[in-house]
């Protein structure tokens, strides 16, 4: 261990109880008694144990009144963990002035916790608790450098997410070791087992260090899949997380470990223990807006790596042998792809509504949106089945993606709705356009199981120089609106509105622009 500088006289330490309670939890041998005399030492804790023997957090099979029941009833596995739990949420209380950062601190440390025993659940409920409880642990060091000095500390955390440099390199600086050191010794002082010690350091990359036996490994897999998730759902930088979390459990290989899963569940866990355990789990972000923050934030990562920027990409991006760039590139294909139809799916469709709408402000330019409606597609479905209806859209959208061209970004919008976006389209270009995506799909020749079914499509056109930022919302509604009036004059046909935009909200509906076609 580096020798810590003068402004780390001495290491941090664990609260008394945290340290007691890690002794229990390190002798296989400690009868439970012991457990109940530590609890009741305090009145606090035992209050709050008590109370979460019989939340529906731990549900027992019964209510329970007698403290040494419910410590008998839920088992050491389970009550060492929640003990040592109450006992660093209490040590995450400072004063006013720094509140926020210790709140901030503990409901992260409680979401890696929470997210290390679902994950290790998949293995037993004794291992998932020993995951709660490394997880718990695995970032007591920035506790312990908060408690020390909150100020200096946070100092340090500013100067990390402002860019100057890496946090590690920067708590170097002012202390002579990293949090993560000042986790593994602090750890080291309370007694806690080896294999213990062992899975935490294992997921430090800067020590290199991989432990021999399979269940300190697993322990380590479970609780860096942990901080990954953390780190997604509570860090800035959610995008690389998201695939970090990702890549952490492709390497456990078990199905049941989905991100979906693993965010549902984590989330109920998190509703359930908030008033135990002094958490807001309110203040979390919303899971839609987050994983599109994420994407986006990949999204400009793919952007980097294509235009050969590789100097401006995180580090771990860089490191790997390139695994977690390939990650990156595959989840921006699996998330902005629709399965179905293989072409581009809504949520791409309005990351490069949004793009292209400031692009063209930028510029000055004029873009347009066409919005595109199959025929009839519910009687197809009701006549012919819904695998006919699968087998209609993916040929209706392998012939639109042939032809749209190089500035036109096709999508599936939703069911049997499709949308193009349009890069310097002028107004008398629409139509001809519009002519072009609907004579190719009149044209086509589908049959299913030797039935040949006729298909058509409508059409609804918009265009405009974009004046604001938010002009893609309103132009696709005029689209869409035009949609519904070719759909009103008798489908298979192209309406176009040129409206000015400055009379977007007061133009009547906009006129069908006849095709040459039969109805």
């Amino acid at each position: 261990m580096r020798k810590p500088k003068a402004s780390l006289t001495r290491l941090p330490s664990l609260p008394t109880i945290a340290i007691e309670v890690l002794r229990i939890f390190s002798d296989p041998n400690a009868p439970i008694q012991k457990v109940a005399d530590l609890v009741q030492a305090d009145p606090a804790i035992a209050t709050k144990l008590l109370k979460a023997a019989n939340s529906s957090r731990f549900g027992l099979p019964r209510e329970v009144a007698n403290l040494r029941q419910a410590i008998a009833l839920m088992g050491k596995a389970k009550v060492t963990p929640i003990i040592l739990s109450f006992s660093l949420a209490s040590e995450s209380i400072e004063s006013e002035e720094h509140a926020a950062v210790f709140k901030r601190y503990w409901l992260r440390t409680f979401v890696q916790a929470t997210a290390g025993e679902v994950i290790g659940s998949t293995y037993g409920p004794g291992f998932a608790a020993e995951c709660f409880t490394l997880s718990l642990l695995a970032g007591i060091g920035q506790l312990g450098l908060l408690k020390q000095g909150a100020e200096q500390y946070i100092n340090c955390v500013e100067r990390a997410e402002s860019g100057e440099a890496s946090l590690d390199s920067i708590e170097r600086e002012v202390y002579g070791m990293t949090h993560d050191e000042i986790t593994l010794e602090m750890l080291e002082q309370s007694g806690l087992p080896k294999r213990c010690i062992d899975a935490i350091a294992a997921t430090i990359p800067s020590l290199n260090f991989t432990p021999e036996d399979e269940d300190t490994i697993r322990l380590a897999e479970v609780t860096s899949a942990a901080d990954a998730f953390a780190r997604y759902l509570c860090d800035a930088d959610c995008g690389l997380a998201l695939v970090v979390f990702q890549d952490r459990l492709a390497k456990m290989e078990t199905s049941v470990l989905t991100f979906d899963y693993v965010t549902s569940e984590v989330r109920e866990k998190l509703d359930g223990s908030s008033a135990l355990f002094d958490i807001d789990p309110t203040t979390l972000p919303d899971p839609e807006e987050l994983l599109q923050d994420a994407l986006d934030q990949l999204s400009e990562f793919t952007e980097r790596m294509n235009g050969g920027q590789d100097h401006d990409l995180p580090d771990e991006l860089l490191a790997e042998n390139g695994r977690l760039k390939q990650r990156v590139e595959d989840l921006i294909r699996q998330t902005s792809t629709d399965a179905l139809t293989g072409i581009a799916n809504r949520g791409f469709f309005d990351i490069r509504l949004n793009e292209l709408t400031q692009q063209c402000l930028r510029g000055q330019r004029r873009m347009g949106i066409a919005v595109v409606d199959i025929d009839h597609f519910k009687s197809v479905n009701d006549t012919y089945g819904h695998q006919a209806g699968d087998h209609i859209l993916q040929d209706v959208a392998s012939t639109l993606s042939q032809v749209v061209r190089a500035n036109e970004t096709l999508a599936r919008y939703g069911g049997e709705e499709f949308a193009v976006l349009m890069e310097d389209i002028q107004v008398d270009g629409m139509n001809v356009m519009g002519e072009r995506l609907r004579k190719a799909i009149a044209e086509l020749k589908i049959s299913f199981e030797g039935k040949h079914i006729p298909v058509t499509i409508s059409i609804g056109i918009a265009t405009g120089i974009p004046t604001n930022d938010g002009f893609g919302l309103p132009l696709f509604a005029r689209a869409d609106a035009a949609l519904y009036s070719a759909k009103q004059d008798g489908r298979n046909r192209v309406c176009v509105d040129n409206s000015p935009v400055a009379d977007f909200e007061r133009v009547s509906p906009p006129i069908p622009v006849k095709s040459t076609a039969n109805d």
